[in-house]
């Protein structure tokens, strides 16, 4: 009986450092691995994107001279900023699109492959959507998110090699026209841009971004633009006083979006979160912001009700 009582005890230790290891691993890297970052992904037209001028081949050229370091990552990708702090790299954190490796060796029995192809279908299908929303970005919201360039086809006329550092700091070289990628124009986060207006006593920088950010939205809907993702906060970045999307992983084509009472419902449920935020921080601007929703939205917006696609922008930043 202590035989086994001592097996267990030995099974369920290295099971516990086992998982220790693996989330120490984790949180010293961030998952990161090139071949998390690489894909086999063949040419599709569907994702070809309108060529560069000579002078925007230079500027990207330019850019892309420099070396980026690890910054972070999101749901979709991971983050690398550019040595001179203007720009961001984001590779496809393509893990999330795969489906277990282990069910391949499976595959011979049937309602095991079923789920497999079920799998492979539904990572597939969120792998186009997100294609689908960066190419949107590229090719009509650009002043709206930053963007500098997307490349979502291997390629041979971009000649590049960059070096990136991982969390750790070592460093990886990577042929670019083999890698899917966007350049971004890097933005501080919109709520800490309002705290430093506020901090410096720049009331009149704040509302005027806060004026920018409407004005992007609105022109956002009536053009039939939607951001399936509501947590405004956590994708807005800004420039001064100029707003964009950080994160531009959820766009969609909805004419319908561009009907006034739907943007209206759209636009009050966008700006929920962030007029918590400012009622808790920055009063006078949740006031100032109340104001102008209310001369866009009408008498309606006091029975309207926020009806939030991302569960997490309930939550109020601290």
């Amino acid at each position: 009986m202590k035989k086994y009582l001592k097996f267990f005890f030995l099974f369920s230790l290295f099971i516990i450092c086992a998982y220790g290891a693996g989330r120490l691993y984790y949180a010293l890297t961030g998952g990161f691995t090139l071949g998390n970052i690489s894909s086999n992904l063949s040419y599709n037209e569907k994702w070809v994107t309108p060529p560069l001028s000579l002078s925007e081949k230079e500027d990207l050229h330019q850019i892309l001279s420099q070396k980026f370091r690890y910054l972070g990552k999101g749901c979709q990708s991971y983050v690398f900023a550019s040595e001179d702090g203007l720009y961001v790299l984001k590779f496809i954190k393509y893990q999330r699109f795969r489906p277990q490796a282990w069910l391949d060796y499976f595959a011979s029995i049937p309602f095991v492959n079923r789920y497999r192809l079920a799998k492979i279908e539904k990572k597939h299908n969120k792998l186009n959507m997100l294609f689908t929303s960066w190419k949107i970005a590229y090719e009509h919201l650009k002043p709206e998110t930053g963007l500098v360039y997307v490349h979502l086809n291997k390629s041979h006329d971009l000649k590049k090699s960059l070096t990136i550092y991982d969390k750790l700091g070592f460093a990886h070289q990577l042929n670019m026209d083999e890698m899917e990628f966007l350049l971004q124009k890097r933005a501080t986060m919109l709520c800490s841009t309002i705290n430093n207006f506020v901090t410096n006593n720049q009331m009149d920088e704040a509302k005027k971004l806060i004026d920018n950010l409407l004005k992007m939205i609105l022109s956002e809907y009536q053009r039939g633009y939607a951001d399936n993702d509501h947590a405004l906060m956590q994708n807005t970045g800004a420039i001064g006083t100029v707003p964009f999307h950080i994160d531009v992983g959820q766009f969609v084509v909805n004419l319908n979006i561009s009907d006034p009472t739907v943007y209206k419902q759209e636009l009050f449920s966008k700006t929920f979160k962030f007029r918590l935020w400012l009622a808790k921080h920055h009063p006078e601007l949740k006031t100032y912001l109340d104001k102008h929703l209310l001369e866009i939205i009408g008498p309606e917006m006091h029975q309207l009700i926020p009806r939030l696609k991302n569960p997490h922008a309930w939550s109020v930043e601290a």
